[in-house]
Formats: C-alpha cells, sequence, structure tokens
C-alpha cells in the first residue's frame, strides 16, 4: 500500500527537469521494456523491476546532454537517480500506463511474497518428543535450542513421522509461527510450527 500511495504522490508533483527531455525518455523506457517483454513473456516480477532501471538509465546516458548543467545527475548520487526515475515514471503513466501498473502489481506481490516468506534454523536434532504433537528439538551453531511443533502436513514431514530423523542428525527446518494456548502456561503464547524439514 505504501508504494502504491507513493506512486500517486509522484503524480501530483511537479517535476522540476526538463519536460521535452524527460517525455523522450519515458517514451524510450516503454519502448525498451516492450521490446524486451516481447523477447521473453515470462519475465519474472523482480528481473522486469532491474529491466525497467537498466532502460531508463540508458536512454538517461544518451540524452544527457540535453538537460541544463544544473539537472544533471551523476551516477553516483542516489538521490539524484531517485528524484530523476520518479519524473521519468510521471511522464511513463502518459505513455505506457500498463508499466507502471505492471510495476504497482509487481511490488505488491513481492511485499505478499516478503509477508509469506517462512523462517527457517540449521542445526543439530537434539531430541524428538512424540506426545500429543510430535515436538522437534535442533541446538544451531551458537548453542540456542528450538523447538518445532508438527501440527501440518507437507511434503517433507514423512521425515519425521518415519522416524527417518534421529538424534544428532543435521536439518535445516523452515517454520512459522502461530498464537496457541499453552495450557500449562494457562496463556496464549507463540508455537513454531515446521513447514519444511531437509536433510543436511
Amino acid at each position: 500500500m505504501k508504494k502504491i500511495f507513493l506512486l500517486v504522490v509522484l503524480l501530483c508533483s511537479v517535476a522540476s527537469y526538463s519536460q521535452d527531455v524527460l517525455e523522450v525518455i519515458a517514451k524510450e523506457t516503454c519502448q525498451c521494456l516492450e521490446t524486451k517483454k516481447a523477447k521473453d513473456p515470462n519475465l519474472s516480477a523482480a528481473d522486469f523491476k532491474t529491466e525497467v532501471g537498466v532502460c531508463m538509465i540508458k536512454s538517461y546516458t544518451d540524452h544527457m546532454s540535453e538537460f541544463k548543467p544544473s539537472e544533471k545527475v551523476d551516477f553516483s548520487d542516489v538521490e539524484g537517480m531517485t528524484k530523476l526515475g520518479e519524473n521519468v515514471a510521471i511522464k511513463m503513466m502518459q505513455v505506457c500506463p500498463n508499466v507502471i501498473i505492471e510495476l504497482g502489481r509487481s511490488a505488491i506481490k513481492e511485499e505478499k511474497e516478503v509477508e509469506k516468506e517462512d523462517s527457517f534454523v540449521s542445526g543439530e536434532v537434539i531430541d524428538i518428543k512424540w506426545e500429543q504433537f510430535v515436538t522437534l528439538q535442533l541446538k544451531d551453531q551458537t548453542g540456542r535450542n528450538y523447538s518445532f511443533l508438527l501440527l501440518d502436513s507437507f511434503d517433507t514431514a514423512p521425515l519425521l513421522t518415519n522416524n527417518e530423523i534421529k538424534k544428532k542428525d543435521k536439518l535445516k527446518v523452515s517454520y512459522t509461527e502461530i498464537e496457541l494456548f499453552d495450557s500449562k502456561a494457562k496463556e496464549f503464547r507463540y508455537f513454531k510450527i515446521l513447514t519444511k524439514i531437509e536433510k543436511q
């Protein structure tokens, strides 16, 4: 949502650069991206985002001499390059709005993927407890102990349920955290729930 809001702000702002040059860069950036998309229709969101920057910088380099001296931006000037990119993006909304919309969708997808990404721990098995729920206990390289519950079925869960994991085995486990009621402590607390097991 933050990135969508930023896009709205950009559309409402006034560019300080030479408008004619910005329009040329916007058009060339759009054409460059259309060519790349035609060559590789399955371009990933991350690669597409990279190509936007590559196309924009190439066009800017080609037309750098057309900018006023006070408007030229050095590639090492992060803030200046960001501002240039924002102003070109405003022009691109008029030339190829579909590209900006796709960038917005990619940003949202990226945020969701980050939110959904499970955490992981690598370590040595120190114990497996078979109670109401199976608990896998690991110790990582720093000596910290972790406990993981097996609550859901997943592809590599049979490694645990079929007794293929033993003490001192080296594992990499992915997990998510959910809040459950601890009947012993008589309170809600977060538990680490296994989502993937890999033998190392």
